[in-house]
């Protein structure tokens, strides 16, 4: 039950922004899947949030927390329309290991929970609905990426 305890706390801290985030921040939670090493050792799932804040490259995600975790990401971004981030599948912002780059379109905070669940090689636009904030997506696509992601970097530096 230990994981319906983490999963209604992530739920709350969404839901209420302003008790656990900043103004302009993304942020992170790896969630464990079955199939790998960590879950059939019987080890248990990282469960802290990793906070970055907006403009805070991050060129090696193993210095953040759960860095060392099997799993694969979901976010949160909060932000003014523009900002924009990419998420890379190898360390050192490297394109060899696929990429996503995500820009914000509106105010509302976004949230992705598949960093997969775009059409390669073409921008992708979505509306702002009940769930998440409008934005565009770019996705060169890579096995595994979503549990590759390795380094992150801010800007409109990527087509």
């Amino acid at each position: 039950m230990k994981i319906t305890a983490y999963f209604v706390t992530f739920i709350f801290l969404l839901s209420f922004p302003s008790f656990g985030f900043a103004k302009d921040e993304l942020v992170m939670h790896k969630e464990v899947m079955y199939w790998t090493n960590t879950a059939l050792n019987g080890d248990s799932a990282c469960f802290q949030l990793i906070f970055i804040e907006v403009g805070r490259d991050v060129p090696d995600m193993r210095k953040e927390k759960c860095g060392y975790t099997d799993g694969k990401f979901s976010l949160t971004l909060a932000g003014p329309p523009g900002t924009t981030v990419t998420f890379f599948g190898k360390y050192g912002f490297k394109k060899g290991n696929g990429f996503l780059t995500i820009k914000k379109t509106d105010d509302q905070m976004l949230w992705l929970l598949d960093l997969t669940a775009f059409p390669a090689g073409q921008w992708f636009t979505s509306e702002a609905n009940d769930d998440s904030g409008a934005f565009e997506a770019f996705y060169n696509a890579s096995p595994i990426f979503e549990q590759s992601v390795s380094s992150i970097k801010w800007g409109d530096h990527i087509q």
